[in-house]
Order: structure tokens, then C-alpha cells, then sequence
């Protein structure tokens, strides 16, 4: 499949409900320190090519906003403790009018792909950006389409940012079996 950026949006979070999480599993905020976790969640799911590639976007991304992500950032682990996934409900004043939260980072290491932990993740994120959001988006890519299907049950549509997007939303759509553009 063709990898392509593609954009979404969803107009109004505030009626996208909380899936709770299943047993054995907890979600908590990030702490000082868990610069290391992120990056090895995004590296073993496939975000990053290497380790340092990913401390390096980390670093580029969010030094200096360690407070911030302490709200924003959660990581997924098991009853053990064990990392295996994280999610970020970020602040955004770039996008669109400024008021649009960001959806971003959503990881799952593969071992814990498809047991249902997606949902629940996804919907914590959003909920981090209820107190400051009413609208949110991501970007994603067409080799993301089982993301993208669950980011579509949740109210997040195709926005066309870039000329790009139409064969991009075109790919899934075949994917998916379903019209989205």
C-alpha cells in the first residue's frame, strides 16, 4: 500500500464516550523521567526506526514541557507495570482557528495489538482534551487503516490538507469498503 499523510477531524469530542479500559491493565500520566518508556513504546510499535530516533523527535518535540505531557501524555501498562502503550489528548494552536486539540501518538507495542486496548486509550486521550478542546484532529497514514477505522468510530472524518489526501482517502476507502470521501 502506498504510504500517504493523511488528516482528521472531529468537529465535537465532548460526546465521544469513555471506553474503560479491560482487566489487567491501567492507564497513568506521564512522569519526569518516562522519556525512555515513550520512546521505546514508539520504536516497538513501529513510530521510529531506532531507539534514538525516537528520543531524538521526543526531545525535539516536547523539551521543555514536561509539565504539560504530565497532563496530556498516558501511558498503557499492565497490572505488572509493564509499558505497552501510550496517547497524547495534546494542546494545539496551530491547527485550523487554534481551538482543535491533538489526538497524537497513539501506540501499542505489537504484542498487545488486538486485545481490545486501542479503544479505551484513544478515548482517555480525548478526554485529556475535553477541559480545553470541543474539536480535535490527527494525522495518520493510509498503512494506519485499522487506526483510522477506529478514529472513525469515534467522529474523527477525512480533511483534505493536502493534494495528496484525495488518493490517499481513496486507498482506504477501498480498504475499509466504505465511502469516506
Amino acid at each position: 500500500m502506498k504510504p500517504i499523510r493523511l488528516w482528521m477531524i472531529n468537529e465535537e469530542i465532548r460526546s465521544c464516550p469513555l471506553v474503560p479500559l479491560k482487566e489487567g491493565f491501567n492507564l497513568r500520566p506521564w512522569q519526569i523521567g518516562d522519556t525512555q518508556v515513550w520512546a521505546e513504546i514508539i520504536t516497538q510499535a513501529g513510530e521510529a526506526s531506532h531507539l534514538q530516533a525516537a528520543l531524538t523527535r521526543f526531545r525535539a518535540e516536547f523539551s521543555g514541557l514536561e509539565q504539560l505531557l504530565q497532563s496530556r501524555c498516558l501511558i498503557l501498562q499492565t497490572r505488572d507495570g509493564q509499558p505497552v502503550g501510550t496517547a497524547m489528548g495534546w494542546l494545539n494552536k496551530e491547527f485550523g482557528d487554534g481551538t482543535y486539540g491533538r489526538l497524537h501518538w497513539v501506540s501499542i507495542i505489537p504484542e498487545y495489538q488486538g486485545l481490545g486496548l486501542a479503544r479505551p486509550l484513544v478515548t482517555h486521550a480525548i478526554e485529556r482534551m475535553k477541559s480545553d478542546h470541543t474539536k480535535a484532529y490527527l494525522k495518520t497514514q493510509t498503512t494506519s487503516y485499522k487506526g483510522i477505522k477506529l478514529y472513525l468510530d469515534y467522529g474523527f472524518r477525512p480533511f483534505m490538507q493536502s493534494e495528496d489526501c484525495l488518493e490517499g482517502w481513496e486507498i482506504v476507502s477501498r480498504v475499509l469498503k466504505q465511502d469516506l470521501i
